[in-house]
């Protein structure tokens, strides 16, 4: 038998070995069906997305004019902007079934934007994401670390608190629109129930609150304007935020 000299044993590189996991990383999040994205994708997902940031931010400006009792239009702040503090202060001047409609249409029109971003661009809206929402690194950071776990508990989430990040995370997984759809609907139905009930609860104390900001409705409206005119400015300039990435949106994620 043939002497066969024996191959020296390469070192492992730690570097090698960190670049190989986070590429079969990257890869399993890339993962996604052929699809295809036409050009138009982004510049309408992107004009969307602005135009619910304004009527957001409008809300936030004009909310002491639009829940004065009598000559207030609370309807129409939940139409702009339902955040969970507007829906406890329009419980007690809106009738539930005109309350339920506005919100739930307003809650669930940003949904399916985020999720298309998600499940069209995958890893690249990933990354996109990271920058918008840095606040939620940590959840990203335990998707990309192990995204067939994270799938799991994914459905729990979208039910649970179907907010943008989670909504483009649950396209990013490959979630049947089906099963998208169904748990937003009912998440959100639970959260629009649990504020009305929170609402009619405390409606006294609101009912107070509200009569303070009208009393001094200039105030409250003058110091809500400046506010988030701040806000607007430090997210425009600094290119933080939703505000500043929708702007880099056909950068980032252009094919």
């Amino acid at each position: 038998m043939s002497d066969v000299p024996d191959l020296p044993i390469q070192p492992t590189d730690p570097t090698v070995e960190d670049a190989t996991r986070d590429a079969t990383r990257d890869a399993t999040v890339d993962a996604a069906p052929v699809t295809t994205h036409p050009r138009w994708v982004l510049p309408l997902v992107g004009a969307l997305i602005i135009s619910l940031v304004i009527a957001a931010n409008l809300g936030n400006a004009l909310w002491p004019r639009l829940i004065a009792p009598a000559t207030g239009h609370p309807l129409l702040l939940l139409a702009l902007n339902s955040s969970n503090r507007y829906l406890l202060l329009t419980t007690p001047d809106t009738a539930f079934a005109s309350f339920l409609a506005v919100s739930m249409f307003r809650l669930l029109l940003p949904d399916p934007l985020f999720y298309l971003l998600g499940y069209l661009y995958r890893g690249k809206a990933l990354h996109w994401a990271r920058r918008v929402f840095p606040g939620m690194d940590p959840l990203f950071d335990q998707f990309t670390a192990d995204a067939g776990a994270f799938r799991r508990v994914l459905d729990v989430l979208v039910l649970v608190a179907p907010n943008n990040p989670i909504c483009l995370l649950a396209g990013v997984a490959g979630m049947p629109i089906r099963r998208f759809v169904a748990l937003n609907l009912t998440g959100t139905l639970g959260r629009l129930l649990l504020m009305r009930g929170l609402g009619t609860v405390f409606s006294e104390q609101i009912d107070n609150f509200v009569d303070v900001v009208a009393r001094y409705q200039k105030w409250f409206t003058v110091v809500s304007i400046v506010l988030v005119m701040a806000y607007l400015a430090y997210q425009t300039i600094g290119r933080k935020g939703l505000i500043g990435g929708v702007e880099e949106l056909g950068d980032e994620l252009g094919d």
